[in-house]
This record gives C-alpha cells, structure tokens and sequence, in this order.
C-alpha cells in the first residue's frame, strides 16, 4: 500500500545521528491502560531502542532528565490544510503535532515530497481531490483536483490520482451521486482509499456502506437522523445551486446548518441505525469540533498572543468576523449567526458522545487552514479537549490523535504508541494529561524522528517564525 511505504520511508529519512536516553520520567504508551512510572527510553537511529526501568545508557548517549515529565506519543492532526511552512511547520512540531493528513490545498505534490525530506517538519500523508460542478466555478483548478460530471470520469479520476503517487482521494461536497459509486467502485480494486466530506447527494450512511474510510465535520449526520431526512437533503442540494444567494452565504449554510427543523426532528432510533452502520462498516469519524468552536468564539482567538507567530494576512481574518466569507453580513446578521454556531457546537458535542457510547471510532482533526480561525497545532489541543467535553476520558481522547491514526493508516506497527521498534516520535509534557487533558498543552520537548527538540529549540523555531517578513 503506497501510504505504507510513504510512512515507513519517512521514519528512515538521514537525521543527525543521536542516541538518546530518556531517564525517570512517567510514560504513557497508550500500548498498556497504565502507565510507566520512574521508566526510561532509549532513542537509536530514529527508532525506539528499549523501555524499562534497569536501561544502561548505551556508549555516547545524549541523557535526558524525565523527572517530573510525562512522555506521549508524537499527535497526529488528522483534518488541516498547510499554509505559509515558515509557520505552520514551527506551530506544528511546537505543539507536538509529528504528523497531519493534509487533506488538500492545493500544494504540488513534488513540494509535499521536498517537505518530507526535512527534518523540522511533521510526516504527511496527502491527496488527490475530487469534486464535482461546483468547482469549475473555481478561477482554476489546482494540481492534484479533479471535477467530474460523469462516473467515467471519477473512474479516470481515480486512476489517474492513483497513478499520481497520493496516498488517498479526497472526496468533496458536489459530486454527483453517479459519479460518487463510480468513484467507490473504482477505488476499491486500486487499494487507494477514499474519504473526507460526504457530498450533499449521499446520505452517510451511504457513504458508509460505499467504503468511504473516513468522514469529516459531522456533516449531515444529523441531518440523516432526521425523521424529515429527504426533505431537508432536497433542501441542501437546492441551496448549493441557487443563484439568488451570494457564494459566501452559500458557505455559512451549508457549513453551518440552521438548528430549526434538524435538531427538532432527530430520531433515536435512525441515529442508532447509523452509528450501527458505522461501527460495522468500520467508517471513521473526524468531528473537528475546534473548527465550530473557533466560529463560536473567536474574539478569545484575536487575542491569543500566540497570534504573532503567524503571517500577518492570517491575523488580519483570526477573527471569524474578518473571514472573506463573515464581511458581507451586518453586526445584528453576525451575532445572530454566532448564536446559531454556539447551538450548534453544543449540539455537535452531544452527537460525538452518542456516537462513541455506540462504538464509533474517532480521529483528531482541527480544519486548521490560512481561512480558518484555528490556529496550526494550539488548535488539536482545543480538539482534544472538546473531545472529553463531548463524553471521551483524557485517555480516549489522546488515542485519537495518536493510536487511532496510526491504526486508520494501518502503520500500528510502526506509528502510534510507545513500543521498542516503532518509531521515536515523542512528546514530552510538564504535567499529566490523563489528569487533565489540558495537560497536552504544556510541551516541553519534542523528539521527531529520532532527533529531539528541547524546549529552547522550539522557542527558537517560533521566533524564527515570528521574525520572517510574512509574519511582519
């Protein structure tokens, strides 16, 4: 499998050579419920070397006082889109993220695989992407996007992604329902995956029983459990072509639906039909709460001091109100619109506590982009703890961001955990996370592919990134 291979590549790139022993700290591997107290681990070429308490320091080893400190695996960030690398990269590894799924921007694949070759930069796993009529509105079509019309050409679409060296489809909102079968059923022999939204023609539990691997933003799941379900998809799919509404109010409706009529007409028993589904389809689900809540309150973001870190066109839209897409509407439209988003993002937590009481899996995800009010990194931290707001323990949720994906990807036998033979990509924190979840925050040494990263480097990355001329 060509995700495999890029993951398994990546953990062999040429680091500075460094033996590295970790000493007395407590570890938390997600591989065992409890975790390791007064252990030590030992890094060697890029790979976890032993775990114990009795651990001889090989010859040369750099030491490294664990006392107090707490190691997680590295956190994947499994929804964002990269921006500017002189600041997205330093956020990302300052916050403990060693990987994301980017789940497209449009950036040529050969800069991706350039990316992967350094060091300072998370793993990522990118794909091609296809969508249908709507984005041939687009002024142009980036590489690696496709629109199709037609299942001829989703399956030419497929194959030539396939071809194209990505480790996965993207699917998107307007692709029509023909086309979207063509593109399951082409997916499937090629062992290329296919997932992200679920386009507004599929209901997901289609999109389930089809084998789309993953779904993103929980959109339309509660619309699928609404006993006026066909009404309200009409409703959508005439909205996303309408010509009477502005193209930005198209994006709040779709990405922000009205709670009047969807939250009144949910159904107990459709919703567990649907999570059932997913359970047994093994269907993935990557909430991206952080995205709601950065709408929902985004005057906390525009006074984040960690705002200086990014490039200044960035601040200038951290607040939702500044979005190219929130500037069309009054202040008493605005405000009436964050009510709406707050509903929402209390309704979305609910709907993530029900589904992981039924059994549904879960990724981490932010949505973190250069349009979106999160910030690279600082975001997954706010993911995780909406997370247990949403009913998961701390232990639960650090699994989404760290075993799950490694699972998801089929690498658990590389990625994810804390394990002698798996690759060192390791975050040490101040405090304990499964005490608080907040905790994640509180990094204070990175170790990303075997080379570590001290607290002072870390500071070190993010003032570099404050001093570029984008972030002036």
């Amino acid at each position: 499998m060509r995700l495999f291979l890029t993951l398994l590549l990546a953990a062999h790139l040429p680091v500075k050579a460094q033996t590295l022993v970790i000493q007395h700290s407590t570890i938390i591997d997600l591989a065992s419920p409890k975790p390791l107290k007064n252990a030590s681990l030992v890094v060697q070429e890029g790979h976890i070397l032993a775990i114990g308490d009795n651990i001889k320091p090989p010859a040369g080893s750099i030491l490294i006082d664990g006392r107090g400190k707490f190691l997680i695996p590295g956190l994947w960030d499994m929804h964002m889109h990269l921006g500017l690398p002189e600041a997205f990269f330093p956020m990302l590894v300052a916050n403990g993220i060693t990987g994301v799924r980017e789940m497209f921007t449009g950036v040529p694949l050969p800069l991706i695989q350039h990316w992967r070759t350094r060091f300072d930069v998370p793993r990522i796993v990118a794909p091609g992407f296809i969508d249908g009529p709507s984005m041939l509105s687009a002024p142009s079509i980036p590489p690696g996007a496709f629109a199709v019309m037609t299942p001829e050409q989703g399956r030419v679409a497929v194959h030539l992604i396939a071809q194209g060296g990505y480790d996965f489809i993207k699917v998107y909102n307007s692709i029509p329902r023909d086309a979207y079968f063509a593109i399951a059923q082409e997916a499937r022999p090629l062992g290329i995956r296919f997932e992200g939204h679920v386009p507004e023609a599929i209901s997901p539990l289609e999109a389930a029983e089809a084998g789309q691997h993953s779904q993103e933003h929980l959109i339309n799941i509660l619309l699928a459990c609404s006993t006026n379900e066909e009404s309200l998809r009409s409703q959508r799919l005439r909205e996303m072509y309408l010509d009477d509404i502005t193209p930005e109010a198209r994006l709040r409706i779709l990405g922000f639906p009205e709670p009047r009529g969807l939250f009144d007409t949910y159904s107990q028993a459709k919703a567990a039909d649907l999570f059932a589904t997913f359970v047994r389809t093994g269907t993935w689900q990557t909430p991206t709460l952080a995205l709601v809540h950065g709408f929902a309150y985004g005057d906390e973001l525009s006074k984040d001091p960690r705002l200086k870190y990014m490039p200044e066109s960035w601040r200038k839209t951290a607040n939702p109100r500044d979005e190219p897409y929130m500037r069309d509407m009054p202040p008493a439209e605005f405000d009436a619109f964050v009510t709406r988003v707050r509903a929402l993002l209390e309704r979305y937590k609910q709907l993530v506590r029900d589904m992981h009481k039924a059994g549904v899996k879960f990724l981490a995800g932010t949505d973190t982009s250069l349009n979106n009010p999160v910030l690279p990194g600082v975001g997954l931290h706010e993911e995780l703890a909406l997370l247990v707001e949403s009913g998961l323990t701390p232990l639960e949720a650090l699994e989404t961001a760290t075993k799950n994906p490694a699972i998801y990807f089929g690498v658990s036998n590389q990625l994810g955990t804390l394990e002698a033979g798996k690759v060192a990509d390791i975050v040490m924190l101040d405090a304990n996370p499964l005490a608080d979840i907040r905790n994640t925050e509180k990094v204070r040494a990175v170790v990303m592919r075997g080379r570590y990263f001290s607290r002072a480097d870390l500071d070190g990355m993010l003032e570099r990134a404050a001093g570029t001329p984008a972030a002036q």
